[in-house]
């Protein structure tokens, strides 16, 4: 049962069923003879433009009757210019309330499906609107700013581009340090608590499209899913995905070729430079870290440490290159295993004084919460927090307490 956002005078409209309005087609709606919070309306006037747990984002929703769920808009409040994402219909008492936010300078639109009331939002705040460069010449009115993959339209929200979909122009936007995806329609969350395809009878490779959803289980950090069409994924959502995925039998996700996925570098100061492929976030892994390192001549891979609960193998796969640990330095060659267990004695750290690059798959157990220690430097990392604390600042059990 859901509470929507129209006010009582603004609820007797026509809707086709993709959410729009069309005089000829569409669906009238007349909510004032449902009650004031049943139904697929709200009648008393009140304010249903929601607050989320995350710092600046509110939502409200539209239904859907033939899809039975609903259509939803979002909302960033941001101190240089809130941000409007797939904006749905609004009634008189929330758009006051968006006034009382501060209104909107941008527009963001992830396809070309979720016009709906774009056009009246740009008029009614001057705000610009923006969508991807491939699907901008499909709207039928004018993008102000077409953007690209990776590029930033406001600082912290990341387009990411889904060109397998249902139109090659549509994205999802990545937001909150990358804990939380907006997505329009490519996926939708019905039934309640799950993902599936959205769309699919418009969409032409639905392999091609679900396999597209790495690039979201690449985004560690991520853990929410705020989606257009259907209930959004508040937490959990790398499981969610992953549920999804492993249900179909046109893909097979836990299986990856090295050729399908890109270098990516990691830079550091000094030698602390190299090209990895992260492998185990991409296929589903819960319990297992694994990525293959390459070092180019000159390079180290981490500062010397061992881990107080992970374990971890390395398997040199080509090249030679020095592990480098408190029993000494030793050259190691393709083929060769190294083990790394947990504590103190494994102290490790990797470096190619040779001519060649040497490349190294790396595997390790991911631990709920581990510690690491970096004895050239007497650091560790807590990973609780997340933070590098100085071994020597080390203070009494009852040191600060009253």
């Amino acid at each position: 049962m859901t509470v929507q956002s129209f006010a009582a005078q603004d609820c007797r409209q026509w809707w086709r069923p993709g959410g729009r309005r069309d005089g000829s087609n569409g669906r009238l709606r007349d909510c004032a003879r449902i009650g004031p919070t049943i139904g697929s309306c709200r009648t008393d006037g009140g304010i249903a433009v929601k607050r989320l747990m995350f710092e600046g984002l509110y939502s409200w929703s539209v239904f859907d009757e033939e899809k039975q769920f609903d259509f939803n808009g979002h909302l960033w409040v941001r101190p240089e210019g809130n941000v409007l994402i797939d904006p749905v219909p609004m009634g008189a008492s929330d758009r006051a309330q968006l006034a009382a936010l501060g209104g909107a300078t941008t527009i963001v639109l992830t396809n070309r499906d979720h016009d709906r009331e774009a056009v009246e939002f740009k008029e009614q705040l001057d705000a610009q609107l923006v969508a991807h460069a491939a699907e901008a010449p499909h709207f039928e009115f004018p993008i102000d700013r077409t953007v690209a993959d990776g590029e930033e339209i406001v600082p912290d929200l990341r387009v990411l581009h889904l060109e397998h979909g249902k139109s090659a122009g549509e994205i999802a936007l990545i937001g909150l340090g990358g804990q939380v995806a907006f997505i329009g329609d490519f996926v939708w969350g019905s039934p309640a608590g799950e993902l599936s395809l959205g769309a699919p009878q418009k969409v032409s490779n639905h392999a091609q499209a679900l396999l597209q959803l790495r690039k979201l289980l690449a985004i560690r950090p991520l853990d929410a899913l705020l989606l257009g069409d259907g209930h959004s994924i508040y937490t959990g959502a790398r499981e969610a995905l992953l549920m999804l995925l492993e249900s179909r039998s046109d893909i097979y996700i836990n299986r990856i070729n090295l050729d399908e996925v890109d270098w990516d570098t990691r830079s550091g100061p000094g030698p602390y430079r190299l090209e990895s492929k992260d492998i185990d976030a991409l296929i589903g892994a819960r319990r297992l870290g694994y990525q293959l390192v390459r070092l180019a001549p000159g390079r180290a891979t981490y500062p010397r440490h061992f881990h107080h609960v992970a374990e971890e193998m390395f398997y040199v796969t080509d090249g030679t290159c020095t592990l480098l640990t408190d029993r000494g330095e030793f050259a190691v060659r393709a083929g060769d295993f190294i083990a790394a267990p947990s504590g103190p004695r494994s102290a490790h750290k990797f470096v190619n004084n040779g001519t060649a690059p040497c490349t190294i798959l790396m595997l390790g157990t991911v631990p709920t919460v581990d510690n690491v220690e970096y004895p050239d430097s007497g650091k560790v990392n807590v990973g609780a927090v997340r933070r590098l604390f100085r071994l020597k600042d080390a203070v009494d059990y009852f040191d600060g307490e009253a």
